[in-house]
């Protein structure tokens, strides 16, 4: 049996093989943040298919954590009855799946709130500059905020919660010096730095009880100047462990325009630009493949926990090593499973080489705007993307 279709298990949760699908936002919520059929269908169809365990994309846990049109809510109890039908779905097909809770912080693409941030210093990745430091009290109500959503996160019977901490997200933001200014107990120092994350966790836990999973997505370094260090970052990991996470799905921090966590054309040869038609890599070197392997790798020796490696996984022989050789518990995919739902089934009858996905991130350009899909699969909605570009609407 291959490595990645053994089975699997994350605090006492089985799962039927290696591959898990990372969270990726859907936008196939409605306006109140409810999940929509669409959303529903859309991971039964990855549960149908094979998929081990499906982290949802990014819930908010509170009505501030907003980060745009279309993401789901976890903020209220009015979301319970939608999310049980799908997790009795997902599990009458014999899946797994997580929910994964978020606060966009100052990273909100929503202009109808007014974010949460540490400091008053413009996001890196957007320019949105809050109007003020969070105040003692708005900081607790955060914290507050994810436990309550961990809870209902349980009573509508998902497997175990995933919580974001990476990406220049609320909790990324009070882990990184750059922006996070502060010279109280939520600043200053790497333990006051991670103090938010540490009792966002305890506040989860409490609501949960020791029996239900809960893993941390963690930014172990920042893609900004004057930034989270690989070596701060590392020893965040570290102290989640050692407090009782149960997997930490190892990642980036704070992102810019010109340095994202999802690396494009991952993998992508000669071959496969002139097959989709990508012109502008016809003559350029493949990207690297799983660029959080050495980070994943190091932090899983000395982890109590589980450690999941995401970050382009393009090949199925590379999948297969990175459990044989024990980088990694899990591996977790986001983009390939946009373009091929049914990629573990593929593997399962013997399916070798390069995934069908390009990393040409034109699916994630139209978040917020439209529903998560390939827009590589048709030329139409290539025209479409084009036109959209051309308006600057993406």
């Amino acid at each position: 049996m291959s490595p990645v279709l053994q089975p699997g298990n994350i605090a006492g949760v089985q799962t039927r093989n290696r591959i898990i699908r990372s969270s990726t936002s859907e936008t196939l919520a409605d306006d109140q943040g409810l999940i929509t059929p669409e959303y529903h269908d859309f991971h039964l169809r990855l549960a149908r298919n094979g998929v081990g365990l499906i982290f949802t994309g990014h819930c908010s846990v509170h009505r501030r954590g907003n980060y745009i049109r279309g993401m789901t809510a976890f903020d209220r109890d009015e979301v319970i009855p939608r999310m049980q039908k799908l997790t009795d779905a997902i599990h009458a097909e014999g899946g797994k799946i997580f929910a994964q809770l978020n606060h966009a912080g100052s990273q909100s693409r929503d202009d109808s709130i007014q974010p949460l941030a540490p400091s008053v210093v413009a996001n890196p990745q957007f320019h949105r500059t809050p109007l003020a430091a969070a105040s003692g009290e708005e900081i607790w109500e955060a914290i507050a905020a994810f436990g309550d959503a961990a809870r209902r996160v349980k009573q509508a019977g998902f497997d175990g919660v995933h919580v974001h901490a990476g990406h220049g997200y609320l909790l990324s933001e009070f882990l990184s010096p750059a922006t996070n200014r502060r010279e109280d107990e939520w600043g200053g120092s790497l333990e006051n730095r991670q103090r938010l994350l540490v009792e966002t966790y305890k506040s989860m836990r409490a609501a949960v009880g020791d029996d239900f999973p809960i893993a941390n997505k963690i930014g172990l370094w920042d893609y900004v100047p004057d930034g989270l260090t690989v070596e701060e970052g590392r020893a965040t990991a570290a102290l989640m462990d050692q407090l009782g996470l149960d997997a930490v799905e190892v990642s980036a921090g704070l992102m810019s325009p010109l340095a994202e966590s999802a690396a494009r054309y991952v993998g992508v040869t000669r071959k496969r630009a002139v097959q989709d038609k990508l012109l502008n890599r016809i003559f350029a070197k493949p990207v690297a493949e799983a660029y959080y392997r050495d980070e994943a790798r190091r932090h899983k020796t000395s982890a109590k926990g589980k450690t999941i490696l995401v970050g382009g996984l393009r090949t199925v022989e590379l999948m297969n090593d990175v459990i044989d050789d024990g980088s990694a518990d899990f591996v977790s995919l986001a983009r390939p499973f946009i373009r091929e739902p049914d990629l573990v089934r593929q593997i399962e009858k013997g399916r070798t080489g390069m995934v069908d996905c390009v990393s040409c991130n034109i699916c994630l350009m139209h978040e917020g705007s439209a529903a998560l899909k390939c827009w590589r699969e048709s030329n139409r909605d290539l025209a479409v993307h084009a036109w959209a570009r051309l308006r600057g609407r993406v």
